[in-house]
């Protein structure tokens, strides 16, 4: 049962967890590990962080489909946006791009150490701040911390960039994932600013809300893994045509910044953002057909690196990356806009399909390719094909509550089929973390990361 606490017994439950988490972390903080050995540390700890996520899923549509009074809702969901978000996503992309811009062999920059120790503190704050008061004073302070760890991981990794010998389209894609990174804050900070002032203004709010999920799904999630994709093409030396690279990501960059005006179009604002919104969804139809030629071009020497479950898990994330964008451009036609944010089972659909089906499959997919992970036999296997099956089963589901809602039929049992495919997806990773550990020694493991 979790209790709403008072301030002063909430600084305690969280600095008592937070010295557990410290311990955990610093435990021997400086331990020389080499870029693989660290990288796929962190990347086993992402994934612990996406099942973390995928309970919490679970929670969540136990509690819409049953009850379960003792836990907050909007607690609840706060921690498990906020989670997914920097405890999943953000640290997951992180790892990726350490990998690629270290040396091999060569142990990890004392920086970048620091940073994903204090920004895994700051996103565990998070957590439990969230679900024990939501919005208040811990929890926008753990918010603000891990918003701050990610200006200086953005600052230290420009720099390092600069003087890095990798091609110029993975430079340019992870310049624009950062940028986008830093713009994507000043979401939190403008509803910061609401909810303090008491200044509450129903299209401000909501529209500080789409800022934020704007530019880190379009932005920081989207370049991010554009660049991570790019790097493995240069590193697995597969000849591509990178001028055509080069335009899809100039295209995309340069549609995403007037692309926010489609989030912003329910608030019925004049002709001319109309306008900009379609272009702006036309221009990123454009990027993305280059970019499918560009893959398409190279599809024999791609299959040989992403051969097996990797190749599916990159094929989705291909197809939901394909649908998303098409999704993005049809909002601005006015009639599907009111479809699209007046029902809600649409807007999540919409948010589980980028983070779920876009960028959880293909880094899922990159950590199997890299060996960060290890390769999938046995438990991996029915964790893979449980996982995708959850995905999946949750987007037909969310879809088909959508289409009831917009015929103005209800479905009553819509919220027992979506926790079943909340379990479904938290059954698959958490046989793919269980078989992270399988032939090695339990207990060096459970030291190591718990």
């Amino acid at each position: 049962m979790i209790k709403i606490m008072d301030l002063h017994e909430l600084w305690i439950y969280t600095v008592l967890i937070l010295v557990i988490v410290a311990h955990y972390f610093y435990k021997k903080p400086f331990m020389v590990k080499d870029r693989f050995q660290q990288c796929k540390h962190w990347a086993i700890l992402s994934l612990l962080n996406f099942v973390l996520v995928s309970l919490l899923g679970v929670l969540l549509r136990y509690k819409i489909a049953f009850s379960f009074p003792q836990v907050n809702y909007k607690y609840l969901l706060n921690a498990h946006s906020h989670f997914a978000f920097s405890g999943w996503v953000s640290m997951a992309i992180f790892t990726a791009f350490v990998y690629m811009i270290s040396e091999p062999g060569s142990p990890i920059k004392r920086t970048y150490r620091y940073q994903f120790n204090l920004g895994q503190m700051a996103n565990f704050g998070m957590l439990i701040s969230f679900l024990l008061q939501g919005y208040a004073a811990v929890s926008i302070g753990f918010s603000t911390l891990s918003i701050l760890f990610s200006y200086w991981f953005a600052w230290q990794y420009g720099k390092d960039l600069t003087q890095s010998k990798l091609p110029r389209v993975v430079k340019y894609c992870a310049r624009a994932a950062l940028f986008f990174y830093v713009i994507s804050s000043a979401g939190p900070f403008l509803l910061g600013y609401i909810l303090s002032t008491k200044t509450y203004d129903n299209n401000l709010f909501h529209n500080a809300i789409y800022l934020f999920l704007h530019f880190q799904y379009n932005g920081w999630f989207t370049f991010g893994v554009l660049a991570v994709f790019f790097h493995v093409l240069h590193a697995r030396k597969i000849l591509f045509a990178e001028k055509k690279g080069v335009l899809a990501f100039s295209i995309l960059f340069a549609a995403c910044i007037p692309a926010y005006c489609l989030s912003i179009l329910w608030t019925n604002p004049p002709v001319w953002v109309f306008l900009l919104s379609a272009s702006a969804g036309f221009a990123q139809w454009i990027g993305v057909f280059i970019f499918i030629q560009l893959i398409y071009g190279i599809r024999k020497s791609l299959s040989k690196v992403a051969a097996g479950h990797v190749k599916t898990f990159w094929l989705l994330s291909l197809l939901a990356f394909f649908i998303k964008i098409v999704l993005q451009a049809l909002s601005a036609i006015p009639v599907l806009g009111r479809y699209a944010f007046g029902i809600r089972p649409v807007i999540i659909g919409y948010l589980h399909l980028v983070v779920l089906g876009f960028i959880s499959f293909f880094l899922v997919g990159y950590f199997l390719s890299e060996k960060l992970f290890r390769p999938v036999t046995g438990v991996s296997r029915a964790g893979s094909i449980i996982f995708i099956a959850g995905v999946l089963a949750n987007e037909i589901f969310l879809l088909l509550q959508g289409i009831f809602a917009l015929v103005g039929n209800g479905w009553s049992t819509s919220g027992i089929y979506l926790f079943i495919a909340a379990i479904t997806i938290f059954t698959g990773l958490l046989l793919l973390l269980i078989h992270q550990f399988c032939h090695r020694r339990i207990s060096n493991d459970l030291l190591t990361l718990v």
